[in-house]
């Protein structure tokens, strides 16, 4: 989930860095750049927008500013933050205000690192979402009278339907096996279909994350202690233009289980029986950004200042507003892959003895 769920950060951490290139000028001694991130998801009934400022000045160190929140947060009162639902390209009923919140207070503390962990400000609105509306998300600047702005429709997750293994219709509720047991690990590869819903839906995603939940249970043999563990293996990603299933090596597999599991404490046993798999799908715009981090990090130039990502109209802005979703599936752990677990010298540190007496 981290990996999808990118954080505004990494928006304001580029723009920092930027400022600090000793080929040539990037700013003027200091400006305002309005920095948004926000993923609308049709599943939430509370949804949240972040708002920030980027740092870009000459004259002061951009790791020291990334410690202080004023130079992160506008002032409260400086900002008016709006959402419109647009059917046929005309407004539907009122604009829905954002209020300011503190995500530490709503249960979403900052993750610790170079930059402040106090006060983790968003806007936030409640509101189910219609899958037939344009959302448009207005920020105005109450100082400078600057309106920024972007357009998205929702992604919705009734079209991801988990197909398995093949490209044949299958009813959503059956079973899919998990199995990744075969000799020749290294090419050999564990698909996954993914149907995305009809190419002319509007709500269609344009880019899927697969990730699968490893579960299983450790046996204290001489206490008969039993503790639940669980790890995410990021499974794959698509562009769904490609029409590609998610895929992985087997390899990948066993080298995953050995890094989150480690060899077993002396005198405890494993077992393993199922795993879940979730699928993300995310709009055009989450796309787009994926695909100039790609570019730029690529090329002639990949060593110099690179064009910063943004689907937001207006002056001085950078950021990424759009749709996701996601949908989970149970997948049964079959009796082969856990036989390879139980007897493959490349995990028999882990001690997996197969499924939960």
């Amino acid at each position: 989930m981290k990996k999808f769920l990118l954080p505004v950060l990494l928006f304001t951490s580029v723009l920092g860095i930027q400022s600090c290139s000793e080929d040539f000028e990037v700013a003027a001694p200091y400006k305002n750049i309005t920095v948004v991130y926000g993923m609308l998801n049709i599943k939430d009934t509370a949804h949240y927008v972040r708002i920030q400022k980027a740092f870009l000045d000459e004259n002061k160190n951009a790791l020291e500013m990334a410690k202080v929140a004023d130079s992160n947060f506008y002032p409260e009162s400086a900002l008016d933050v709006k959402i419109k639902e647009i059917s046929n390209g005309h407004i539907v009923g009122a604009p829905i205000t954002l209020t300011r919140v503190d995500m530490n207070q709503e249960g979403y503390a900052k993750d610790s690192g170079i930059f402040f962990q106090a006060p983790n400000y968003a806007y936030k609105f409640k509101r189910d979402l219609n899958l037939t509306y344009q959302y448009r998300l207005v920020v105005e600047n109450t100082v400078t009278g600057i309106k920024d702005s972007a357009d998205i429709n929702i992604i919705d997750s009734s079209y991801l339907t988990i197909r398995g293994d093949n490209l044949a219709p299958t009813n959503p509720n059956a079973a899919v096996n998990l199995n990744f047991a075969n000799a020749n690990f290294a090419t050999n590869q564990y698909k996954l279909f993914i149907d995305p819903g009809p190419v002319t839906s509007s709500n269609r995603p344009s880019y899927l994350e697969g990730i699968i939940r490893f579960r299983w249970m450790e046996k204290d043999l001489a206490t008969g202690h039993q503790a639940d563990k669980s790890a995410d293996f990021f499974f794959s990603s698509a562009d769904v233009s490609t029409g590609d299933p998610l895929s992985a090596t087997n390899v990948s597999f066993y080298n995953f289980l050995k890094e989150a599991m480690k060899p077993a404490p002396t005198g405890v046993a494993r077992y393993m029986d199922s795993a879940y798999l979730y699928i993300y799908g995310a709009g055009d715009a989450y796309l787009s950004y994926i695909n100039t981090l790609a570019i730029q990090s690529t090329g002639l130039s990949a060593d110099q200042i690179k064009p910063t990502f943004t689907n937001i109209k207006g002056k001085d802005v950078f950021g990424l507003f759009t749709s996701r979703t996601f949908r989970f599936k149970k997948l049964l752990i079959d009796q082969s892959t856990l036989d390879s677990l139980k007897s493959s010298s490349r995990v028999q540190e882990l001690n997996i003895q197969g499924r939960t007496p």
